[in-house]
């Protein structure tokens, strides 16, 4: 956690430095969107395995990406927000930062035995989460007016990360090469890093303004709601060990890094998108103990 905050930091020192370029913020986000992120895609999706002991994190995963995306839109409607704001929160709001913060949480503050809930939380249900829900959403609310089906369909298809993930799943059967694997995997570590620095560069003290309620109203959802959700229905089923508690925890985690910069690439609301992040993981070194409490 405390990585993560320091690359924040980073970014918002460097937005401050005289001299850099006006967009390199922008750079950043490219080089994510156009080369690491599908590296990530290549390096991870080869590898995964479903199980039966998968079943509880990949439905907590999906449940709470589906519960977030239907209070959004409902919040949206009765609020009456933009449809640019509204595809900021549908895009970053229901998508954890579930591997570079959710797998260290977990372990700091649950127990290194799990590690492996949260890994199958994060891969088949974040990542591709990510790759699969993001492309639609970024497609759909990412242009300047509302896109026909057959645009949609095509900013999907053509949106780096899922011809990625098209090409990563035929890698199951067919193998990775040696030097793909290796070089998607370099290139895939450097998604965390840029994007944290990126949104660093973009956040900015909340305003009382119109962005105001969205952004309090996604982190309530994110951070309060979606795992308090899953910890009903924990109880509800009489669930218990370690697959739950991994999973609730992960429900638990502020927005995703990578899902602000594909909304800020998509042409969605950048200071929206980037103070989920930035205020969400300041927000989350409170939260994140105190749902480990309660599971514990």
């Amino acid at each position: 956690m405390l990585t993560v905050v320091l690359l924040l930091a980073v970014g918002i020192v460097l937005a401050r430095v005289p001299g850099l370029p006006a967009n390199m913020a922008r750079a950043l986000d490219v080089f994510v969107i156009w080369v690491a992120l599908p590296g990530l895609v290549i390096a991870l999706v080869p590898t995964l395995e479903l199980t039966a002991d998968a079943v509880v994190p990949v439905a907590v995963a999906w449940g709470s990406l589906l519960l977030s995306a239907v209070v959004v839109l409902l919040l949206s409607r009765a609020s009456g927000w933009s449809r640019r704001t509204t595809g900021t929160l549908l895009l970053v709001v229901p998508l954890g930062n579930t591997s570079f913060l959710g797998i260290p949480a977990v372990e700091a503050l649950l127990g290194v035995e799990h590690l492996p809930y949260a890994i199958v939380y994060d891969q088949l249900g974040s990542f591709l989460a990510l790759t699969t829900y993001g492309a639609v959403v970024a497609g759909r609310y990412g242009a300047a007016s509302r896109p026909s089906l057959g645009g949609t369909i095509r900013r999907v298809v053509t949106f780096p990360p899922f011809l990625a993930l098209v090409a990563a799943t035929v890698m199951i059967a067919t193998g990775v090469p040696d030097v793909v694997g290796d070089l998607a995997g370099r290139v895939g570590a450097t998604v965390t890093p840029l994007t944290m620095v990126a949104v660093g560069m973009r956040v900015g003290l909340p305003r009382l303004d119109a962005s105001f309620a969205p952004l309090v109203s996604g982190l309530v959802l994110r951070l309060g709601a979606v795992p308090a959700a899953a910890y009903g229905v924990m109880l509800a089923l009489g669930g218990s060990g370690l697959a739950w508690e991994a999973s609730v925890l992960e429900a638990a985690m502020p927005p995703m890094v990578t899902a602000s910069v594909i909304a800020i690439d998509a042409g969605l609301d950048e200071r929206l998108a980037a103070n989920l992040v930035g205020v969400g993981v300041l927000a989350a070194m409170l939260t994140l103990p105190a749902w480990a409490a309660l599971l514990t």
